[in-house]
C-alpha cells in the first residue's frame, strides 16, 4: 500500500513536470523572448538652467536615441516608441567648454518587458556663453545752420544701448551710431535717430541694427544778433571820439521760432555821452525782447569810449608857397598874388595836426576863365581828412594883358 502511494506521488510529480516542460516548450515557441529597437526622439530638460546661468546651446549632434528592449513577443508588440523615456538634462553643464553630456539612463513603465542598452550613451555639444555689454551710442549729427543761427546744445538718450547675447557677437560689435541729418536749422527740434551696430570691421550687423530703440535728439538752437550801442545827446565842443569798444559785440537769443526770425539786432540801455570831456568806462544792460532770453551773454555789455580834445595849429605860408592853378599859357595874360602872408589855422587830433606839412598843403589858387582885373579867390589846401581848416582864406590875384610884342621888337626884318 506504502509503494503503491509513493508510485502515485512520483507519477503525479512527474505530470507537472512534463506539463511545465511542455508549457514551457508551446510558449517559447510560440511566445518567445525577443529584442526590440526603438528610435526614441531625445528629450532636453532643465534648458532653462542654460538661461539662468548665460549658456547657449550652439548645437547638439543627435536627436534620437537607439533603445533596445527586452521581452517576450506579445509583450513586445505592446510596446510604442513614446512609451520610452530618454533625455538629456542640462544642469550637468559646469563649464561653456564642456563638449560632452551624459544620457540619463531610459526609463519604461512596462511590465515583463526591460530595457537592455541605448545608444549612444553621451551627447557631443557645443556651448557658449551669454555675456551682457553696454555700448557707448556715438552721435554722428550732420547739421546745417539758417544764416544768422548757431547750434547751440546737442543732447541725446539713451546714450547706451544695452545687449545680452552670445560672447562671441558681443565681442564683434565695434560701436553703436546713431546718425543724424538736418539742413537749414532755426529752431528747437527733437528728432527720434535709429541706430546703427557695426562690427570691427566696420561692417552694418543688421540683425542687431533691427532690435535696437531709436535715440532721441534734442537740439537747441540760439540766433546770434549784433549788440547795438545806444548813445544819448552829443561830445563836448572841441572834443571827438576816437575809439568805442563793446564786449561782446554778438548776443545769443533763444526763444519761439517766429519771434527770433523778427530780431536783427539787440540795443543797449541809452549811454549819455553828452559833454563829457574824458574817456568813458561802463557796464551799460542790454534791452532784451519781450519773448526771447539771452543765453551765453552777460546781460549788461562793458563799454570802452575814447574822446579827445581838439588842438589847433597855426601854419604861415608866403606869397611864394602859393601856386596859381589854370593860368593860360599863350603869354597875354600875367598874374600877380599880392597877398604876401597867410596863417592858416588847422584843426584836428593831435597826431594828426603835428603830421601835416607846409609842402603837402599845396596852396593854390584857380584862375581859369577869369580875365584882366583884381580878383579875390579862395585858398585851396590839401590836408588830411581828419584835419579841417578853422576859416576859409582868400587870396587877392591881379590879372593883366600883356601889350603884343612888335615884329621890330621881335628881331625881325619887315617884309
Amino acid at each position: 500500500m506504502r509503494d503503491l502511494f509513493k508510485k502515485e506521488v512520483t507519477i503525479k510529480i512527474m505530470s507537472v513536470l512534463i506539463a511545465i516542460i511542455f508549457w514551457l516548450f508551446v510558449n517559447n515557441t510560440s511566445n518567445p523572448f525577443t529584442d526590440r529597437t526603438f528610435s526614441v526622439p531625445l528629450k532636453i530638460e532643465n534648458q532653462d538652467y542654460l538661461e539662468r546661468n548665460g549658456y547657449i546651446l550652439m548645437n547638439i549632434n543627435t536627436t534620437n536615441i537607439d533603445i533596445v528592449v527586452r521581452g517576450r513577443k506579445e509583450a513586445l508588440d505592446k510596446v510604442r516608441a513614446s512609451d520610452i523615456k530618454v533625455s538629456l538634462d542640462m544642469s550637468q553643464v559646469k563649464s561653456v567648454y564642456d563638449r560632452k553630456l551624459q544620457i540619463t539612463p531610459p526609463e519604461l513603465d512596462q511590465k515583463d518587458v526591460k530595457i537592455v542598452s541605448y545608444s549612444p550613451s553621451s551627447i557631443d555639444v557645443m556651448l557658449s556663453r551669454k555675456k551682457s555689454a553696454s555700448i557707448p551710442v556715438e552721435l554722428k549729427s550732420n547739421i546745417t545752420m539758417k544764416p544768422g543761427y548757431v547750434l547751440l546744445n546737442t543732447t541725446y538718450s539713451p546714450n547706451t544701448m544695452p545687449f545680452y547675447l552670445e560672447e562671441s557677437i558681443i565681442d564683434s560689435i565695434d560701436k553703436v551710431v546713431a546718425n543724424l541729418d538736418i539742413k537749414d536749422l532755426d529752431r528747437d527740434t527733437t528728432a527720434e535717430v535709429q541706430c546703427k551696430v557695426y562690427d570691427k570691421e566696420g561692417k552694418e550687423i543688421p540683425d542687431l541694427t533691427s532690435g535696437l530703440s531709436k535715440v532721441t535728439v534734442k537740439i537747441e538752437v540760439a540766433k546770434e544778433v549784433p549788440v547795438s550801442l545806444v548813445t544819448r545827446g552829443k561830445l563836448a565842443a572841441d572834443y571827438i571820439e576816437t575809439l568805442r569798444v563793446i564786449e561782446p559785440v554778438k548776443a545769443l537769443l533763444t526763444g519761439p521760432a517766429d519771434v527770433l526770425s523778427r530780431i536783427s539786432e539787440i540795443k543797449t540801455e541809452p549811454v549819455d555821452i553828452d559833454k563829457i570831456e574824458g574817456n568813458y568806462r561802463g557796464t551799460i544792460p542790454l534791452v532784451v525782447p519781450e519773448g526771447v532770453k539771452l543765453v551765453n551773454t552777460p546781460k549788461e555789455i562793458t563799454v570802452n569810449i575814447n574822446v579827445e580834445k581838439l588842438v589847433t595849429r597855426n601854419i604861415e605860408i608866403t606869397q611864394d608857397d602859393i601856386s596859381i592853378l589854370n593860368a593860360k599859357n599863350d603869354g597875354t595874360l600875367s598874374y600877380d598874388i599880392k597877398t604876401e602872408n597867410l596863417t592858416l589855422q588847422i584843426k584836428g587830433r593831435q597826431e594828426d595836426v603835428n603830421a601835416v606839412r607846409k609842402e603837402n598843403m599845396k596852396p593854390a589858387v584857380d584862375v581859369a576863365g577869369l580875365g584882366e582885373g583884381n580878383h579875390r579867390l579862395s585858398l585851396n589846401v590839401i590836408l588830411p581828412q581828419q584835419v579841417k581848416l578853422t576859416q576859409q582864406h582868400s587870396v587877392e590875384v591881379i590879372i593883366t594883358k600883356n601889350e603884343p610884342v612888335s615884329e621890330l621888337e621881335n628881331g625881325e626884318n619887315p617884309s
